[in-house]
């Protein structure tokens, strides 16, 4: 998962702005945008959105499951699955942590 710094400097970045303008743009000022793309200070969840917004990007929260490996309930199962359904699970599982090519 990206910091809030680095989703707002790559959004300002992408939208080829100076930290001047993407304040102006927000309502805020330009030393607010360079102590949040510096880690100083940590923008609420509302201020990240309007930031990212004044970039033209949406900013989107995501949550995804995670596999817990030593899952007992899970190994058990895996082991019930043949050898071409357990390769499937494992590419879903690959696909899911981004470990996918």
């Amino acid at each position: 998962m990206e910091s809030p710094e680095a989703i707002l400097r790559k959004a300002r970045h992408s939208a080829g702005l100076s930290q001047r303008a993407l304040a102006r743009r927000a309502g805020t000022s330009q030393p607010a945008v360079a102590r949040y793309e510096r880690g100083i200070a940590t923008p609420s969840w509302e201020t990240l959105q309007r930031l990212t917004s004044a970039c033209g990007r949406r900013l989107r929260l995501t949550a995804e499951p995670v596999v817990d490996l030593d899952d007992v309930e899970l190994a058990t199962r895996l082991l019930e699955l043949t050898p071409k359904q357990r390769l499937r699970a494992l590419q879903r599982f690959a696909h899911l942590r981004g470990l996918a090519r």
